[in-house]
């Protein structure tokens, strides 16, 4: 049975910085040091268990009508049993709001699979332009796409990317 336990109450707190650190390329992820300083009212850094054992992680942002999913990542010695979609489908279950995450651009074999595991799962595809800004200072944007559990127009978009600039990177 899957369940989640926050990074602070988790016996598996190294297991969840070294997958974050793995899974993650540096220009798309926070230092790890930082993500317990984050506003815990809005940002939430789950470890996610199969029975006693660790398996993923997930981070992720509320605010008032949207969910935020900013890092998703299952234990690469555990992928291709479906562990994933269980653990992704366990969180979905429990957002009423929209969902919106970012996913690199499907340029590699890896990446076209991401983009796949997510559209199974009912996510759409936006094709508005999105660049992910830098993490760190002196980093450069990298382009992404916005996946979402709702289609978004135009207007949606450009608000949902306003949020999660200002909320997330803490950029105007």
């Amino acid at each position: 049975m899957i369940t989640f336990s926050s990074l602070a109450e988790s016996d598996h707190s190294h297991f969840a910085q070294e997958l974050f650190e793995e899974a993650f390329p540096e220009q798309e992820r926070p230092p790890f040091s930082t993500i317990r300083r984050r506003d815990s009212g809005k940002f939430h850094f789950l470890v996610a268990e199969n029975g006693d054992e660790p398996v993923g992680i997930l981070s992720y942002w509320t605010f008032d009508d949207l969910v935020y999913v900013e890092h998703f990542a299952i234990d690469p010695d555990l992928r291709g049993q479906g562990l994933g979609k269980a653990v992704f489908l366990n969180f979905l279950s429990q957002q009423r709001e929209q969902v919106v995450l970012e996913v690199e651009l499907p340029n590699t074999e890896e990446a076209d699979h991401r983009v796949e595991f997510y559209a199974s799962m009912g996510f759409y595809q936006n094709t508005q332009k999105y660049m992910q800004p830098p993490y760190r200072a002196g980093g450069e944007e990298v382009p992404m796409i916005i996946m979402s559990k709702y289609e978004l127009d135009d207007d949606e978009f450009d608000e949902i990317r306003r949020l999660i600039y200002r909320e997330v990177y803490g950029v105007a």
